[in-house]
């Protein structure tokens, strides 16, 4: 059995009593109330059926191909260097469409980003691809699930490509030092997908108002580099490691009113819905400040007897970075009358700490 548990729908309080004033009973739209979103809320319906071509087979998988080369050189002495590019491709998505409505049950509307000076190039600019809103007369239906692969469709594409270089020294006895980076680039298109099955949502990254159908991620680069040394005769060792990641990936998710839409979609949004949630940055276009991490390690070793003991002090975050890792998303425009905190951050490297260590060895 499936019981649907959740359901959604909009509420106009017209007179500012806070209490919606219809019948919560009534599925369809009746006073206050929009229709709800799923007519079959409160119920016990099965609304999900699976392809059987995709349960059994050969090559009914998720398919993850990756090609590697790479080459390793001796530098100088003690001095080595190797290079390596991946390739990775994913194919055979699993999809779940909704039979109950189709490509005929939505309508097509664009959207304009309010001037900003906040945006790229102080906004003002129309989003590229198209956006969705279902019929009115469909916003209410019962679902009725079908999971298939996207092949009986359209195929959707997912490509990376990545190089990584490290080099790998060793000047003199207990002295190591290694550093590189690895950088990695994500290809995604799944327009036609998206242009045979409106409603789909894939992984959180589409639905009908996210018209980023096609982008790269754009080239995600990281630094890191080690080294430690350990000093003959007192038996101390001295190591640390550094790291430079790119920051953040950035998006500005706008509540567009239903006015920003109505004029392009030629009605209002189903359900009488205040607001549709856009993104106004193209996925990979913008991203936060580096993430810079630099971790120190003093260790002595300490033999008494048979005993052996290692005493260590860690220096996590040495120079006390507040990078950002991750922001507020959610954007207001500046002529609001509460701008909003749009790209506050959300949480922040951890501070500087210490930690001491002991290990014995008996």
């Amino acid at each position: 059995m499936a019981l649907v548990t959740s359901a959604t729908r909009t509420w106009t309080d017209g007179n500012r009593d806070y209490i919606p004033q219809c019948d919560l009973l009534n599925v369809r739209a009746n006073g206050e109330c929009g229709d709800l979103s799923n007519a079959n809320f409160g119920t016990v319906v099965t609304n999900l059926a699976y392809d059987t071509d995709t349960l059994t087979g050969f090559g009914k998988r998720n398919i993850n191909w990756e090609f590697s080369a790479g080459v390793q050189r001796e530098l100088v002495p003690r001095v080595s260097a190797d290079l390596t590019y991946f390739r990775r491709w994913y194919g055979n998505f699993p999809i779940v469409n909704d039979l109950a409505i189709g490509p005929a049950d939505f309508d097509k509307f664009t959207i304009t980003a309010p001037v900003d000076a906040r945006l790229p190039d102080g906004g003002g600019y129309a989003i590229p691809g198209t956006l969705y809103n279902v019929n009115p007369s469909k916003a209410s239906v019962a679902a009725n699930n079908f999971v298939t692969l996207d092949s009986n469709y359209a195929p959707q594409n997912q490509t990376s490509n990545a190089i990584a270089l490290n080099v790998s020294a060793r000047p003199r006895n207990g002295f190591v030092i290694q550093g590189g980076f690895n950088t990695n680039n994500t290809s995604f298109d799944y327009c036609s997908l998206r242009a045979a099955i409106p409603e789909l949502v894939i992984a959180g990254a589409n639905n009908p108002t996210n018209p980023y159908c096609s982008y790269s991620s754009g080239w995600l680069t990281r630094f890191t580099a080690l080294g430690s040394y350990t000093i003959p005769k007192i038996d101390a060792q001295i190591g640390g490691t550094v790291r430079s990641d790119k920051g953040a990936q950035l998006a500005a998710n706008w509540a567009a009113p239903n006015s920003a839409i109505a004029p392009s979609l030629g009605r209002n949004l189903s359900n009488n819905a205040p607001t549709a949630t856009v993104n106004l940055i193209t996925p990979g276009t913008l991203y936060g400040d580096r993430v810079n991490e630099l971790d120190l390690r003093f260790a002595k070793i300490i033999r008494i007897g048979r005993t052996r003991t290692n005493v260590g002090l860690d220096v996590y975050n040495l120079f006390n970075s507040a990078a950002v890792l991750t922001y507020n998303q959610t954007f207001v425009p500046a002529s609001a009358t509460s701008a909003g905190s749009w790209l506050t951050p959300n949480s922040v490297l951890q501070a500087r700490f210490f930690k001491v260590s002991a290990q014995i060895d008996f």
